[in-house]
């Protein structure tokens, strides 16, 4: 007995039946998945877009035999929110404040001598150059 094939036109019309339901009421989105639809999950778009707080994107250490070069790209932020301070082997950059603040501690893979440490942010890069300490 030859297996039947599923009519690809059937699935094409399940989904977009559940896009013109959607479509007419956006809470069906929720129920969508639990109506035991054959594994239809979907996500109705947020109304209000989301405000997001500060964040760090790519980061990238690297050191030679003079110093530790870090630099952070960071995301809605500007340079009155940043601040960066070493403690105890570990470089602290902290962005914003109250509840919308991030903080990301990042520890040194060497010693730093902190009174020649330097840190400039410009265009939403934050560069932070530490000479290593001399013995």
């Amino acid at each position: 007995m030859p297996e039947k094939r599923s009519d690809p036109k059937d699935v094409a019309d399940m989904l977009e039946a559940l896009a013109k339901r959607i479509r007419s009421d956006p809470l069906a989105a929720g129920r969508a998945g639990a109506s035991g639809e054959a594994g239809s999950h979907v996500i109705a778009p947020s109304i209000e877009p989301l405000e997001e707080g500060p964040s760090l994107g790519a980061l990238d250490v690297f050191s030679d035999r003079d110093a530790i070069t870090v630099t952070v790209e960071t995301r809605n932020t500007d340079a009155k929110s940043v601040h960066v301070s070493l403690l105890e082997g570990r470089l602290l950059i902290n962005l914003g404040e109250g509840a919308q603040a991030f903080r990301r501690d990042l520890p040194l893979p060497a010693a730093v001598d902190e009174e020649a440490a330097i840190a400039t942010f410009r265009n939403g890069i934050l560069d932070v150059v530490l000479p290593l300490r001399r013995a």
